[in-house]
């Protein structure tokens, strides 16, 4: 998954992969903030199976297969998702994101400083919300996940997001 200047790759052994950038600690493992040239080996979850990776512009995302996330790197808009705005560092290079449902799929954007959890009939986001990117009827950055407005149950395919929109696939239940 691309991000803003740093990639992150999960490979079949469980093993996650970055390149690039690393200013903020968008890679989960502290680096002094030094870009990786090649891809390493940043995180190996040998306990828990990791299905899905995400990057945004400068944070990434783990989705488990126990339907929790971990995220790290940027949060200056809430966009890590867990229930405040301080970016991830070595002490705490990765954090919980703040949701008891089961998260089905996580969806961002290389441009963007929002995040989006897909679930059964639902859809959360958090983060940066100055043009109303996340779907909540009003203005003003989340720090923990919100439900999206949708008129009813809705069954998401795709959401891709940039700094001042949002597009999503699917259908009303």
């Amino acid at each position: 998954s691309a991000g803003l200047q740093f990639a992150v790759f999960l490979d079949n052994k469980n093993r996650i992969f970055a390149t690039g950038s690393n200013l903020y600690g968008q890679m989960c493992a502290f680096t002094s903030g030094l870009p990786l040239t090649v891809p390493e080996i940043v995180f190996d979850f040998t306990d828990d199976a990791v299905i899905q990776v995400e990057a945004g512009k400068e944070s990434s995302y783990y989705l488990f297969e126990d339907g929790s996330a971990r995220s790290c790197g940027r949060n200056d808009e809430g966009q890590l998702g867990n229930g405040d705005f301080v970016n991830t560092d070595e002490e705490t290079p990765i954090v919980d994101v703040d949701i008891d449902d089961e998260i089905l799929r996580i969806e961002s954007g290389p441009s963007s400083q929002s995040v989006f959890f897909i679930l059964e009939e639902s859809v959360l986001a958090s983060g940066l919300n100055d043009r109303f990117q996340l779907g909540i009827d009003e203005i003003g950055s989340r720090d923990s996940p919100v439900e999206v407005l949708f008129d009813g149950p809705v069954e998401i395919q795709y959401i891709s997001s940039s700094g001042t929109h949002t597009v999503a696939n699917g259908r009303y239940l």
